[in-house]
């Protein structure tokens, strides 16, 4: 019978040492383990620190991020500012015109290629010098982007316009201050200002 005993004693030593590991007495910490006992380690139940009920061997801790993420500012977009149209009237018939001449700074600026093909001149544009050029009979008109001269080759001559406004570029379309349209063709031109319309008579 003893030796019954011993062998069942012997066979649950060995295939069950989590179950007596567990049963073994002594206090655990906050983390759930602890040392052994001098009892316990002679035993052969345990040794050193050891955890019971689902402890951890790391103290669980909340650590913040050391990696920082790449901020990208955002570029505030500054809306165009709101331009007042005038409509454009060639002997006294309205143009359908897009974009539509507007005021700017005190200045009425109307798109050059329309007014002067309506007129009868030939428009021609070179985009690696900005450069403007007119034709109507024996008159050329050059006139630059962004530069507040422009010239009138006739007979032999050349003289030169001096604007109150650089001719610009709009909504990919050339537009030019109202009074060098008469000055270039010998135009009529008169601006209704209350209105918002320009009146050109050939």
């Amino acid at each position: 019978m003893k030796r019954i005993i011993t062998l069942l004693t012997m066979f649950m030593l060995c295939f069950s040492p989590a179950l007596i590991a567990d049963a073994h007495s002594g206090r655990t910490d906050s983390n759930g383990g602890h040392n052994c006992s001098d009892k316990s380690i002679a035993k052969g139940l345990c040794t050193g620190y050891h955890y019971h009920n689902g402890g951890s061997a790391t103290k669980s801790t909340t650590t913040k991020s050391s990696s920082t993420k790449n901020i990208t500012p955002v570029k505030k977009t500054v809306p165009k500012p709101a331009l007042t149209t005038v409509n454009v009237y060639i002997d006294d018939v309205l143009q359908n015109y897009n974009p539509k001449a507007y005021l700017k700074n005190g200045t009425t600026l109307v798109p050059m290629k329309n007014i002067f093909e309506s007129l009868g001149a030939t428009v021609t544009y070179d985009a690696a010098t900005k450069k403007v050029t007119a034709y109507k009979n024996k008159t050329t008109i050059i006139i630059t982007i962004g530069n507040k001269k422009a010239y009138i080759q006739s007979n032999g001559t050349t003289s030169a316009i001096d604007l109150n406004h650089a001719a610009e570029v709009y909504e990919g379309t050339t537009m030019v201050p109202l009074r060098f349209i008469g000055q270039a063709l010998g135009a009529g031109i008169t601006f209704d200002e209350p209105a918002l319309k320009v009146f050109i008579h050939s």
